[in-house]
């Protein structure tokens, strides 16, 4: 089914959220770092303030992390970054959003946390489907599953 495979895609980028965003940091980082030029031309800008802003209001387009067959490439990671930051906030006063992030930021196991929230484990489990549902519909709104 369709919804599985997107569930299966979306959910990569909750387990993967630290290491996106530290991956996007640097990279913004580096973009401060690189001293003078916007990126285009001969043009060369003499206040180092307005050339940091300039570089920091673009998107990162690409991001990688881990090394050899462990690397990992994301497009638009500050995109997946607002899925995930969106997602947590829907589920944010209820059961759901508790237990996910205990799930994906705690990396706790399901039948821990089941056990920690007074439900049984599928239970939990509809909660995954439930969370991460969501999280595909606000990835299809921002055109980054089709």
């Amino acid at each position: 089914m369709l919804i599985e495979q997107y569930i299966k895609h979306v959910e990569r980028y909750f387990w993967d959220r630290k290491q996106i965003q530290k991956a996007v940091d640097e990279e913004k980082e580096q973009r401060t770092a690189r001293k003078g030029h916007t990126g285009g031309g001969h043009a060369f800008i003499s206040n180092p303030t307005e050339t940091a802003a300039l570089k920091n209001v673009e998107p990162v387009r690409m991001i990688s992390f881990g090394y050899g067959p462990y690397q990992s490439i994301i497009m638009n990671p500050e995109l997946w970054l607002e899925v995930v930051a969106e997602t947590y906030k829907i589920h944010e006063n209820q059961l759901t959003g508790k237990v996910m992030y205990q799930k994906y930021e705690k990396r706790k196991p399901m039948k821990i946390i089941a056990e920690l929230n007074g439900v049984n484990r599928d239970t939990c489990y509809e909660f995954r489907k439930e969370f991460l549902r969501d999280a595909v519909g606000l990835a299809l709104k921002k055109g980054l599953i089709k």
